[in-house]
């Protein structure tokens, strides 16, 4: 018997909700490249339902910073042979000072900039202090809209301890100048903030702290303008200078932490069990312990960066450091016996800091950020 051949499927004929199945699970790069297919596509690919479910579906990549240029790193987890994929985001910095701090829904650093799209907008500087100890971004999380915010901070103690948030909101294209004065504490009670791993879930910022007794997790949280404690952290023991932590997003939509013993090296890591809420029930899992000599520090300074997974391969850890000896830039990809070590050669190390972001769609300004222009990227395999 001779088969009969199928007509091919004509374009459209699939059920719109199995299209978008589909196509909401494919990476933005690709998706900003099928906006051409048709004016449906274009369509979907604007919506921001759509969207905020493609960005809820992306995977973690790392951005890499040198004196000059912009990367970015995306990692691809297979079974056997992990290997990442560098790409220049044809980004020049020489102009301009930048820090890359900030990351926010795919977008990063003192300016309105998605690293899709071709356009950037520099945000006018905090006329009073145009540099800050702390600055970050964000968005009121309470409000059905979101209403991006990019926030500076500055801190000053005297008798008391007189904190400046200079907050620069999108909506109004101004800056906002509030001060909060507390109490100077004890020495027993006094926080310390870590701000080397600040991270934006849900529009809030979150970061690692300690007192004397205790660890624990602050939250800035932008529909209030307030720092406030979220949780507690699931360390032991109280000498502080003895480890290093980090904070990253896992699934996108809650927190791990990482605790590594700067003697031994080794890093425990934990996630917490079900997405962020208002931190009064945060329960913490243990996700994994890396156990290996002379393993890399991984918070230690502003070019390391780190975030886990956990796909049908296994729990996944990634890392981006600086090694200063000789001085060179590394991916570690760790997962059960495995340990892969990629040396960044394309990548000048001078100056370099990272951080870990997810791509996105998503748009601030339709006026400013030239909604649907064609990406560049330099693509290098490695």
């Amino acid at each position: 018997m001779v088969a009969k051949k199928l007509p091919l499927m004509a374009q459209g004929q699939l059920p719109s909700e199995l299209e978008e199945e589909i196509l909401v699970r494919v990476p933005p790069l690709s998706l900003v490249r099928l906006r051409s297919v048709c004016k449906g596509w274009n369509t979907l690919f604007n919506d921001k339902r759509f969207v905020e479910r493609n960005f809820a579906c992306g995977r973690p990549e790392i951005l890499l910073k040198t004196h000059s240029h912009l990367y970015s790193i995306s990692v691809d987890l297979n079974k056997d042979d992990p290997t990442i994929k560098i790409s220049d985001l044809c980004f020049d910095l020489s102009s301009r000072r930048y820090d890359l701090e900030g990351t926010c829904d795919g977008y990063y650093g003192a300016v309105v900039r998605n690293p899709l799209f071709n356009q950037t907008e520099w945000i006018d500087p905090d006329d009073e202090y145009p540099r800050s100890s702390s600055q970050s971004m964000g968005y009121d999380g309470s409000s059905t809209e979101k209403s991006y915010e990019y926030m500076k901070t500055r801190t000053q103690r005297f008798d008391e301890v007189i904190t400046r948030f200079a907050v620069f909101k999108f909506a109004t294209i101004a800056w906002k100048v509030t001060y909060r004065t507390t109490p100077r504490l004890l020495e027993e009670e006094k926080i310390v903030d870590e701000c080397n791993c600040t991270v934006s879930l849900n529009g809030n910022l979150y970061w690692t702290a300690y007192t004397s007794k205790i660890y624990f997790i602050r939250m800035f949280d932008f529909s209030k303008e307030v720092v406030q404690t979220f949780c507690r952290l699931p360390f032991k023991g109280t000498h502080s200078s003895s480890h290093t932590r980090g904070l990253a997003i896992y699934k996108g939509d809650r927190l791990s932490v990482l605790q590594q013993c700067i003697g031994g090296r080794e890093v425990k890591i934990w996630v917490t069990d079900k997405k962020i809420g208002n931190g009064d029930d945060v329960v913490w899992i243990n996700f994994m312990t890396i156990s290996i000599p002379k393993f890399p520090m991984v918070c230690n300074n502003i070019s390391s960066s780190y975030f886990v997974d956990n796909n049908v391969y296994g729990k996944t850890f990634v890392t981006c450091f600086l090694r200063q000896k000789p001085k060179q830039a590394w991916v570690y990809i760790v997962r059960g016996d495995l340990c892969k070590k990629i040396k960044i050669d394309e990548v000048a190390y001078m100056q370099l800091k990272s951080c870990v972001y997810v791509p996105s769609l998503i748009t601030i300004s339709r006026e400013t950020l030239a909604e649907g222009t064609e990406p560049r990227r330099n693509v290098l395999h490695v």
